[in-house]
C-alpha cells in the first residue's frame, strides 16, 4: 500500500481515537493473547519473533512430515510483499515464470497483506495461474471495497468497507480448495501468512496449511478470515476480529494487515540455516516485491500531508531494504542464491486509481517481461 495511503488511515485514527461503532469486546490481557488458541490443540500460528520453542516444535513436524514421504530438509523459499493493487505485478511474474519452465514447486510459500493473497495459489502451482491472472487482471475497485467516508469519520472502524473483498476471498477459497492446500501441507509442504495482532502489538504467522488440514468445522471461516485480515490496512479497512479460546472462554483478537509489521517475511535465520544448506542442490530464496524496491526520488511539496507521507515511506522502505539484506546475508553465508523481483520507479503510474483495471494490467504486463526479458529469477542478487 502506497505510504499516503497509511497515512489516511493514521490521521483519521489519530482524530477519532476516542469513537467507535464496533460492538464492545471482551477484554482479555496480555497473558491471555500469549495462551489463546483459535483451533484447540492445533498449532495453526506461531509469533512472529520471540518464540524459540515454538519454532522448534513447528520445524520438527515439518521435517517429520518430509521424511515420511522420502523429502530432505525444504530447499526453495518464495516470499511475497505486500503491494496492494500492485501484486499484479507478482501475479505477472508467476504465470510467465511457469511459462519459462523453471519455475520451482515451492517448499514454503510466505505472504504479506497483497501477498497473502496470492500466496494461496502460488502454493498450489501452475495450475491457478488461469484464477491469478483473472484475479489481478479482471477486477477493479468495486471487488475490493466500497466507501464508507462519512461513516468512517463519524467514528467507524475504517473509511472502506471490505466486503467486497471478503465475497472475493470466499468465492476462490473454497472446502475443495482447502483438501489441496492440506494435501500439499501433509507432504511437507508449509503456506505462511502473516498478520498484525493489534492488540499484542505483535505479528502472527499462520501455518494456512495447518488450519486447512485441520479437522474443525472453523478450519474454512478462520482460512478466509486470516487472508482477509493480512490485506486490511489499519483505518481504510476494517479490522478483523478472529475468534479465540483461552482457558475455555471465548475471545475475539483484533487483527490487521501484516504490512503493519513487516512489507514480507521469510523464517528465523536458524531455521533459514537448517532448512535451505548450500550443499543442497537447487536451494534458493526467492523474493518477489510488489512495489519499488530502491529509494524513490520526488520533489516533495512544502505541504504537511506530502512530507508525512514521504517520511513514511521512507521508513517502510528502508525498513524492507534491511530486512532483505539481513536476508540475502543468511543466505550468502550458507551459499544459497537469493533472487529478486521488484519494480522500478519509472514503472508505476502515481496518477492511477486504486485498483485501476487498465493500471493492474499494465502491472502484470510488466511483472512477465522481468522474467522474460530481465531475467530477475535466472540472475542471484551478489552481495
Amino acid at each position: 500500500m502506497a505510504a499516503h495511503r497509511w497515512l489516511v488511515a493514521l490521521l483519521a485514527s489519530l482524530a477519532l481515537a476516542g469513537c467507535a461503532t464496533m460492538s464492545p469486546r471482551t477484554p482479555y490481557s496480555a497473558a491471555d493473547s500469549i495462551r489463546a488458541s483459535p483451533l484447540p490443540h492445533e498449532q495453526v500460528r506461531l509469533w512472529a519473533t520471540g518464540d524459540d520453542a515454538a519454532y522448534g516444535r513447528w520445524r520438527r513436524s515439518l521435517l517429520a512430515d518430509r521424511a515420511a514421504h522420502g523429502l530432505a530438509s525444504p530447499r526453495t523459499l518464495l516470499a511475497l510483499s505486500g503491494g496492494s493493487d500492485k501484486g499484479a505485478f507478482g501475479a505477472g511474474v508467476l504465470t510467465a515464470w511457469t511459462r519459462a519452465g523453471n519455475r520451482p514447486a515451492f517448499d514454503i510459500v510466505t505472504g504479506v497483506s497483497t501477498g497473502a493473497l496470492i500466496a494461496p495459489f502460488a502454493f498450489l502451482g501452475p495450475d491457478e495461474d488461469s484464477t491469478l491472472t483473472e484475479i489481478y487482471t479482471g477486477i477493479s475497485s468495486k471487488d475490493i471495497y466500497r466507501k464508507r467516508f462519512l461513516s468512517g469519520l463519524l467514528g467507524g472502524p475504517s473509511l472502506l468497507d471490505s466486503k467486497p473483498l471478503a465475497a472475493l476471498i470466499a468465492r476462490h477459497v473454497t472446502p475443495a480448495f482447502l483438501d489441496r492446500i492440506a494435501a500439499q501441507h501433509r507432504r511437507g509442504r508449509r503456506l505462511l501468512v502473516m498478520t498484525t495482532q493489534l492488540d499484542a502489538q505483535r505479528g502472527v504467522i499462520w501455518d494456512m496449511g495447518a488450519i486447512a488440514a485441520s479437522s474443525s468445522p472453523r478450519r474454512l471461516t478462520l482460512f478466509r478470515k486470516v487472508l482477509l485480515a493480512s490485506a486490511s490496512i489499519p483505518g481504510v479497512f476494517p479490522p478483523v476480529l478472529i475468534d479465540a479460546t483461552v482457558d475455555g472462554h471465548e475471545i475475539s483478537e483484533m487483527h490487521v494487515d501484516g504490512g503493519a509489521i513487516a512489507g514480507f517475511f521469510s523464517l528465523p535465520s536458524a531455521m533459514i540455516e537448517s532448512a535451505t544448506p548450500g550443499s543442497r542442490p537447487n536451494a534458493a530464496i526467492y523474493l518477489v516485491y510488489n512495489g519499488v524496491f530502491a529509494p524513490d526520488f520526488a520533489l516533495v511539496k512544502p505541504r504537511t500531508f506530502s512530507i508525512i507521507s514521504q517520511a513514511l515511506s521512507t521508513v517502510l522502505g528502508e525498513l524492507d531494504r534491511n530486512n532483505a539484506g539481513n536476508l540475502q546475508a543468511v543466505a550468502a553465508q550458507h551459499h544459497v542464491p537469493f533472487y529478486l523481483c521488484a519494480l522500478a520507479p519509472t514503472e508505476v503510474n502515481r496518477k492511477a486509481p486504486l485498483f485501476d483495471r487498465a493500471n493492474m494490467r499494465a502491472l502484470y504486463a510488466i511483472g512477465e517481461r522481468r522474467v522474460r526479458s530481465d531475467g530477475c529469477l535466472q540472475h542471484p542478487i551478489a552481495r
